[in-house]
């Protein structure tokens, strides 16, 4: 099974609130084959990738994700946690993890991607997106 990690080690994503600036981290898509599904594959991954970045110091994961599917691993609406979207919004898909108990506690404001994100050239994105078998683009609250 081939599978691709993409990193951005000097790109920040970070919850903003008036007196601090507290870096966090995300990920997206998590996608697994369609033979491997139902396998525990996508778990496996995610719960490997949540341990290396406690282990890193990292306090919690915020997400855009799918809401049938995060909430089982242990994921909650960011408004668990005094996180709102950057334009002040909550809703099912923007959830959070903590990485150790009670993590999180002290972290509220509003989340801010990386920049590498704003202003991508839609010709680039389409290109690399080739790459990938053709699927139905979906739409999600907060894309």
């Amino acid at each position: 099974m081939e599978y691709e990690i993409i990193y951005f080690p000097k790109e920040k994503w970070k919850v903003v609130d008036e007196s601090y600036i507290q870096d966090i981290i995300t990920f997206g898509p998590l996608c697994v084959e369609p033979e491997w599904q139902g396998c525990g594959v996508g778990e496996l991954l995610l719960r490997e990738t949540m341990n290396l970045a406690a282990s890193k110091g990292y306090k919690g994961i915020v997400i855009f994700g799918e809401p049938d599917y995060y909430p089982r691993l242990g994921f909650k609406t960011c408004d668990n946690f005094n996180i709102t979207t950057s334009d002040g919004k909550n809703f099912d898909a923007f959830m959070g993890i903590e990485l150790a108990e009670d993590s999180m506690k002290g972290i509220k404001g509003k989340f801010y991607e990386s920049e590498v994100f704003n202003n991508l050239p839609k010709d680039e994105v389409e290109e690399y997106n080739k790459k990938f078998p053709q699927l139905k683009k979906l739409r999600f609250p907060g894309q």
